[in-house]
């Protein structure tokens, strides 16, 4: 397609072709909104806005954070923010203390939108916001004007404007548009400047390989604050004229039930998804469904495995993207590698940058052949935009490699390389080995001192319903099936595993666990996966 249009306008074009058609519904609410409706939600808010900081469109909002639970009131303030040329901030919700006063301040934010769920994080915290000046919420507008009466107070709905005209965006698309923030598992999150653009080609970019059509029904369960969501569900479903299921969460015990419920036709395992649904006792929803393809990469579960239990086609892996570069590879349909989109150029590089022939492992570096498809920059973070792009490309710091017609494949991020006796083991292929255990659900390595110097590994799992293992038992495994140099000194057995929104294991918490922290010969509660 290659639009070149900003996220504003794309909202308007489609409310215009697609009208009364269901665009986004609540799970479990079943709470709908058609295109026309949101545009028109959208046109009022924006509207509102202006009226009630005095603006000209295009003027003066500057950087605009949303810590929010998903819902219609987020979609609504996002694109009113694209129609204002303002820009988004997207707060991960789930961050507290310096994680989250650094995300708004970094980018000096004035203006906040949130709900009661978020007052107490935000109070621990509002002493050391100096830019924030006015919170819109939700709901409890009261509350909120007792625990911060030295901000400005505006209710939601008291800005909606009965005005429901179109706010024409002045912005080229290549303008920013969001700040994501990177996820941290590892170090600090880093925010991410990222253009209409660069939204727009994800969501083209994802149509064909997915063969996605105006009958499809995307199931989404994760956080707006993460591009996955916003870019690679919502956007290309707006693109052809099909519908969002959005909630507010995964649940493991509500997955298939909602799925089946709603008519999902396709969705994304981000994070650890993928497994957690397999390791799950079956229910009869797994297979009374209408999704016929999702994508998980990557994927632990064997695809003919998984494909045969639920009834439906996984994409084999091959995709390739992150919140800095953007949409890179694409997946085929029924080939592990993937392709590398004509606006990226991809190489995979040793230590010194020197490019790696086809076939070798190396770090996947990138950088566009059109502005705007990538990050601009981390935001605040000078060095580590520097840090990040030397040599003229942009360093992933994750492992691939290319075969000899230019097919993409993903190994393993490059932080996660443990040098164990002079051996770089990575990471991913412990936890990979050690959930070819039938008892072990999730699985997550991590470096920890070694005693004469380098590293040593520590193996944190999880148990499937009912299993019962001792660490011993798991490195009696691992010893099996991996070489003796990757068989983790220490194994640390969890209820449950801590995970970033999108389902990641958090390796940044469970590396600083204490050595003694393991529990041994319980009944662990099912991963992280909500109930409701």
């Amino acid at each position: 397609m290659a639009l070149r249009t900003t996220l504003g306008e794309l909202l308007h074009d489609c409310a215009r072709r697609f009208g009364d058609r269901p665009f986004v519904t609540m799970a479990p609410s079943g709470e709908t909104i058609s295109y026309v409706g949101l545009e028109r939600l959208t046109n009022r808010l924006g509207h509102g806005l202006m009226r009630q900081f005095a603006l000209a469109p295009q003027n003066g909002l500057g950087h605009v954070a949303i810590m929010l639970e998903n819902s219609i009131a987020y979609l609504a303030m996002s694109y009113a923010l694209k129609k204002l040329d303002a820009v988004e901030v997207s707060v991960n919700r789930a961050f507290k203390g310096p994680a989250l006063s650094r995300m708004i301040n970094l980018t000096a934010c004035k203006i906040m939108l949130t709900s009661q769920a978020h007052f107490e994080a935000l109070a621990a915290v509002i002493h050391d916001l100096p830019h924030l000046q006015t919170l819109i919420v939700t709901d409890a507008v009261e509350d909120a004007r007792q625990r911060f009466p030295n901000l400005t107070i505006l209710a939601y709905e008291a800005l909606l404007s009965d005005r429901e005209d179109h706010i024409q965006s002045q912005a080229a698309d290549t303008a920013p548009a969001v700040v994501m923030f990177t996820s941290g598992t590892t170090g600090v999150s880093k925010g991410c400047l990222l253009s209409h653009r660069c939204a727009v080609r994800t969501a083209e970019n994802m149509i064909a390989p997915f063969r996605l059509t105006a009958d499809d029904v995307n199931y989404s369960p994760y956080p707006l604050s993460h591009p996955g969501p916003a870019f690679y569900d919502i956007l290309p479903m707006m693109l052809v004229g099909g519908r969002v299921v959005l909630r507010d969460g995964f649940s493991l015990a509500r997955f298939w039930p909602e799925v089946a419920e709603f008519g999902a036709t396709w969705f994304m395992c981000l994070g650890s998804v993928q497994q957690l649904l397999y390791a799950a006792p079956p229910c009869p929803q797994e297979r009374q469904h209408r999704v016929t393809r999702c994508w998980a990469t990557p994927a632990p579960v064997p695809k003919a495995d998984f494909d045969a239990r639920f009834g439906l086609h996984l994409l084999p892996g091959g995709g390739y993207g992150s919140t800095d570069a953007g949409w890179v590879v694409v997946p085929q349909w029924d080939h592990p590698g993937g392709i590398v989109l004509p606006h990226y150029e991809l190489a995979i590089v040793d230590d010194n940058d020197e490019v790696l022939p086809p076939g070798k492992d190396g770090e996947i570096v990138i950088r566009p052949r059109e502005p705007g498809v990538m990050s601009d920059e981390y935001v605040g973070m000078p060095d580590k935009t520097m840090e990040s792009r030397r040599n003229l490309w942009f360093h992933t710091g994750d492992i691939g490699r290319l075969d000899e017609e230019g097919r993409f494949y993903f190994r393993y991020r490059k932080a996660e390389r443990i040098r164990v006796r002079g051996e770089m083991v990575s990471g991913y292929e412990v936890e990979e080995g050690a959930l070819s255990h039938p008892l072990i659900e999730d699985a997550a390595a991590v470096a920890i001192p070694a005693p004469l110097g380098e590293e040593d590994i520590r193996l944190f799992v999880t148990l499937r319903p009912g299993a019962v293992l001792t660490p011993e038992e798991i490195r009696q495994h691992c010893a099996g099936v991996m070489a003796k140099f990757m068989v983790p000194a220490v194994v640390t057995i969890l209820p449950e595993m801590p995970r970033t929104p999108t389902g990641k294991p958090e390796k940044g918490k469970l590396a600083a666990m204490p050595l003694d922290q393991h529990l041994e010969g319980f009944v662990p509660t099912y991963a992280n996966a909500t109930t409701q």
